[in-house]
């Protein structure tokens, strides 16, 4: 009996196939538009040594079943990436790194008359051990003498990004939940300092790549035929294309402004026979349950999610701090000998939700569970007096999410409860150890738990 295969909604505008999943297995359907590129790509050897060089993810061909969509000439079976996690949500690092891995793919592709045939942020994820390109049919033969038709693409999803984030805000990385298709290189223009703006490679690939864009939607230009509109270009320029492209990439730098969380260990307001005993709940927790994939959220630098990923699950660390999400993405892709961690930034009172067509085509966060453990250490309080959200809600949203739950119940004489309180003149919503028993014991049951000498309280949940 022919099943329906449950298409990622995120690949429906590629109409040289569909990626596609089955139980727990994920398969990219071939469409006849894509096959000439795919098998010009396998014959020439070119996805093996993407692979090899650790760029592309490993796929393997298999015979196109029933399964598959319709349509379907071909049929490869992919590993499946942990978690899904989308540019607005990166640190600028993870950013930076899957520019970088565009233009070396590039780099081993053009002098063997390939190149990458779109360049979207999109196409890059984590493997649980680094970043690869997961889009295979994005390989294809080069046109010859054509400029790389990606290029605008390209710079709308990194170049752009990374010079607002670097010279303007680092908050400019979240406007890719209003521009899922690349930030406006118009908008980068208008809002890079002027002093960045005479930076040769962004005068070249964003200002001037600016100007072309709004010339070339002129009604006088686009009456010119193609020929009149394309220059050639050879693969000698266009290696030194990617070439230049790289150096302005790597010559972007975020300097951040604080470094208050890295030292978090040292202005903290507990003792270290206090963080001794919470690691070591922590670590107990984790063995007894041996989960596969935990949420820490409200991560700060990581301390924790390190801790369960050293116990061997995969973690998805989640801060509302960029600086946090890039010291721990430089310190496990860099240095760290765990490697199963992801980073992301978000605000937790307004986490990732659907986006794209029809709020489908990119997953809310929610939508990526649910999740074997979440980890919600020091947060809670920060949920209810920083954001407003009663403590009713932040349960019904980790319910909505987990089977098990290690949170953390800071009580309202703690030194950083009573900082939030301060100067604050209207009326707090409720926050008691009353209040939290209540609102989480109506939808989990507690499994166990830990006091502090500080007045702090670990708990296990389990969801009833």
């Amino acid at each position: 009996m022919k099943t329906s295969p449950n298409c990622d909604p995120g690949s429906f505008r590629d109409p040289s196939g569909r990626v596609f999943s089955r139980g727990e297995n994920i398969f990219r359907s071939i469409f006849p538009a894509g096959r000439k590129n795919y098998e010009a790509a396998r014959n020439a050897g070119v996805y093996k040594d993407l692979i090899d060089a650790g760029l592309l993810i490993a796929h393997e061909e298999i015979d196109p079943g029933d399964f598959c969509p319709p349509g379907t000439l071909s049929c490869l079976a992919h590993p499946r990436v942990p978690m899904v996690s989308y540019p607005w949500e990166w640190s600028f690092s993870m950013l930076k790194d899957a520019a970088l891995l565009h233009l070396d793919v590039m780099d081993m592709l053009i002098p063997k008359g390939f190149w990458l045939r779109d360049a979207s942020a999109f196409n890059i994820q984590f493997d649980g051990q680094d970043l690869r390109l997961i889009d295979t049919l994005s390989v294809g033969k080069r046109v010859p003498d054509s400029p790389w038709i990606a290029y605008g693409q390209f710079c709308s999803h990194f170049l752009a990004p990374l010079a607002m984030a670097a010279f303007c805000d680092i908050r400019m990385l979240s406007l890719w939940r209003n521009y899922v298709d690349g930030l406006p290189l118009d908008l980068a223009k208008k809002v890079l300092p002027a002093r960045r703006k005479i930076h040769p490679g962004l005068f070249l690939h964003l200002l001037l790549h600016a100007r072309y864009q709004a010339s070339a939607d002129r009604p006088e230009d686009i009456r010119k035929s193609k020929g009149e509109r394309k220059p050639k270009v050879s693969d000698k320029g266009l290696l030194a294309l990617v070439h230049s492209l790289r150096r302005t990439i790597k010559g972007i730098k975020w300097k951040r402004s604080s470094r208050i969380w890295e030292a978090y260990e040292h202005i903290r307001s507990y003792e270290a026979e206090d963080v001794n005993e919470k690691s070591a709940f922590v670590q107990a927790v984790v063995k007894r349950l041996k989960p596969k994939m935990v949420w820490d959220l409200g991560a700060n630098t990581g301390e924790f999610s390190l801790l369960a990923a050293r116990n061997g699950a995969f973690v998805v660390s989640i801060d509302g701090d960029p600086a946090c999400s890039e010291y721990l993405y430089q310190k496990v892709s860099r240095e760290s000998s765990t490697k199963n961690i992801l980073p992301l930034t978000m605000d937790l009172a307004n986490p990732s939700p659907g986006l794209g067509w029809a709020g489908m085509e990119r997953f809310s966060l929610q939508q990526r569970g649910p999740v074997d453990l979440i980890l919600a250490l020091a947060l809670i309080h920060h949920l209810v007096l920083s954001s407003y959200v009663p403590l009713s809600k932040v349960a019904e949203w980790f319910a909505s999410l987990t089977d098990h739950l290690l949170v953390e119940f800071v009580p309202p004489n703690d030194l950083m409860v009573q900082k939030l309180l301060k100067n604050r003149l209207e009326e707090a919503l409720p926050y008691d150890f009353q209040a939290f028993q209540s609102a989480f014991g109506a939808l989990f049951a507690f499994m166990d738990q830990k006091e502090l000498a500080n007045g702090r309280a670990l708990f296990l949940c389990k969801r009833k």
